[in-house]
């Protein structure tokens, strides 16, 4: 049997372990797997050549890529280390035996459970692991990796037939485990490239923040950053600490930032106009997570039994886990003499009532508007640095100890119940797009942030004025010769910027998608957006959300073509974190379900 795999990163390569856990219990006497990928095992988001200053916002013991026991999908069980263990134990010889630089090895040496691992070693865990496969794999199986893009793929009766640019060969099926992809430029977007042309200045539309050549840019030149999330943070040390600025902390425990000399005059903005809330101290151990009070399996079955929940009611039940580890921890650290399991039994009954009972200050409450906008003051610039004051000193409380820490957690640990929300079509149909717009923006503000100490090293590079945060609402003109970022916000100043980039990655947008196999798939019919019940098109390719296989224009699936990841981001949720051990991850579970299906089942014609 020939299966190929479409990429190389983190999800070809679970797929791939799955394929070889499965192959002994089955059938199929031989099993020949190609990964295709133009980059190396690992993909292009993990590649090992980028910079170590651009860091995952997860902790080193939170990562995985081995199926372990808590994964309820039926399969064989595959220990084995976490990205934090393989520091620990494996990475040393590993990294000595592919002749990696020794700044990687000392980074492993020095990684610790609760650390954040540089994307780049992540990239070298990625490698490490497809070696151990290789080296593992049952007699009958053939491994192998082309660095080659498929351009095309066109079912046939009996198999797949699949194009490169310098051949074409015929598999059983392919899984196409895709990243996100590069979109055709706007219209607005073509003008800003046009105008950089022009008046030779630099613009670049949304990429991977790795990517692209910052040389160009001198300590004389004004960047503009146009959004405030991860891969802002990713350019904005690209740009400081990359180019050789340090940090220091102080006799008070404070950044200070030390300026190369190197460093352009950073501005930077959003609608919002803060970063995301950064991660906590982690305090977890692996598999450590909250539990539902209200947004619990059975509350979903009767949901669905009713069919549908309005986005009200979702975002009640949300914010009442929330609020209930908040208010728990809350009363334990500052009001020992409230009986907190009482508190808890009054608050799973009438959550509004048992809050007002409390003995609180006015600034004690959970208050879910005020975790999304800034804190009151009188200028701009001091609302910006009270919100990082405030959400460093929050994180530093650690994920079980500090109240609003704990309580932002929640949106993380559960992930899977917000997921099946998505999944069984639980949202009345005018508000599933609520939730991909609005609620998403929303939820990556509060709990996908970056590491605890790129807020810190923010605020030592806004006291060194070396990055300036616009109020929010940034919008970006150009004018004579030079980007205009201001803001919609009454009395904002203005900035002149010889560079724009917009600091985010591509969105998943199937339509726009430069990717020759989407664009091959959908003008063959074999591929169809995924569509929301207002009829607007999600952005996602359509599948069948049980067996992933690709669903064709015409509503038939594509038996032997399979496909998951960002791709599949409006009909799916969150569909890019990173797999996480000895939580039934999702990326494990469906791997396990198509590997399955491939050589467990007969494969349906």
């Amino acid at each position: 049997m020939k299966i190929a795999l479409i990429g190389a990163g983190p999800r070809g390569l679970l797929l791939l372990e799955r394929l070889l856990a499965w192959y002994p219990h089955t059938a199929v006497t031989a099993l020949d797997i190609t990964l295709y990928d133009p980059f190396p095992v690992g993909g292009r988001v993990w590649t090992t050549t980028q910079s170590p200053e651009l860091l995952m916002n997860t902790a080193a013991s939170q990562i995985t890529l081995f199926y372990d026991q808590t994964v309820n999908s039926l399969g064989p069980y595959s220990p084995g280390p976490s990205l934090a263990q393989w520091a620990r134990n494996d990475a040393a010889a590993w990294l000595r035996h592919v002749h990696a630089p020794v700044a990687f090895t000392a980074e492993a040496a020095a990684l610790t459970a609760n650390g954040y691992a540089s994307r780049a070693l992540y990239g070298y865990y990625q490698r490490w692991f497809y070696a151990e496969l290789r080296r593992q794999a049952p007699a009958g199986v053939t491994i192998q990796h082309e660095r080659t893009t498929v351009t095309a793929l066109h079912p046939t009766t009996t198999g797949v037939t699949l194009a490169t640019p310098a051949k074409t060969l015929t598999v059983d099926a392919a899984v196409l485990a895709l990243g996100n992809a590069t979109n055709a430029l706007t219209a607005s977007q073509r003008d800003l490239v046009d105008f950089a042309y022009e008046h030779h200045r630099l613009y670049w539309p949304p990429a991977l923040p790795a990517e692209g050549d910052l040389s160009a840019v001198t300590a004389q030149d004004t960047v503009i950053l146009r959004g405030l999330g991860l891969s802002f943070h990713d350019l904005v040390a690209r740009l400081t600490s990359g180019r050789g600025g340090q940090f220091t902390r102080d006799a008070t425990g404070q950044l200070r930032y030390h300026p190369s000399g190197r460093e352009p005059h950073i501005v930077a903005g959003s609608r919002r106009g803060l970063p995301a809330h950064a991660k906590g101290r982690n305090q977890k151990a692996p598999g450590e997570q909250s539990q539902p009070v209200f947004l619990t399996p059975a509350q979903l079955n009767a949901w669905q039994a009713q069919g549908t929940v309005s986005k009200a009611t979702f975002m009640a039940a949300l914010q009442h886990d929330a609020a209930y580890v908040y208010y728990s921890l809350l009363l334990a650290q500052r009001y020992p003499q409230v009986e907190l399991a009482a508190f808890q039994q009054d608050f799973t009954q009438a959550p509004k009532r048992a809050v007002a009972a409390l003995p609180l200050q006015p600034d004690e409450y959970f208050d879910w508007a005020a975790l999304l906008t800034a804190p009151a003051a009188a200028t701009w610039p001091e609302a910006a640095t009270a919100f990082l004051r405030a959400d460093i000193a929050a994180a530093a409380q650690g994920t079980k100890t500090g109240p609003l820490t704990s309580a932002l957690e929640v949106l993380r640990d559960l992930r899977d119940a917000i997921r099946q929300v998505v999944l069984r079509g639980l949202l009345a149909p005018e508000d599933r797009e609520w939730f991909l717009r609005a609620f998403n923006r929303d939820n990556t503000f509060l709990s996908i942030g970056p590491p605890l100490r790129r807020h810190e090293e923010l605020l030592a590079l806004i006291t060194a004025k070396v990055v300036t945060i616009l109020p929010p609402k940034m919008q970006v003109t150009t004018a004579d010769g030079a980007f205009i970022a201001s803001s919609a916000a009454p009395g904002s100043p203005t900035y002149r910027g010889t560079a724009l980039i917009d600091a985010r990655v591509p969105a998943t947008n199937a339509t726009t998608a430069q990717n020759p196999l989407i664009q091959q798939l959908l003008h063959a019919g074999l591929a169809t957006p995924y569509t929301l019940p207002n009829g607007e098109s999600s952005g996602a390719l359509a599948t069948d959300l049980h067996t992933h296989q690709l669903m064709g224009r015409d509503g038939h699936l594509q038996t032997r073509l399979f496909l998951w990841g960002p791709p599949t981001e409006g009909q799916q949720w969150l569909t890019n974190a990173s797999p996480r051990p000895l939580v039934n991850d999702i990326s494990l579970r469906q791997a396990n379900e198509i590997a399955s299906l491939l050589l467990r089942d007969r494969l349906p014609e």
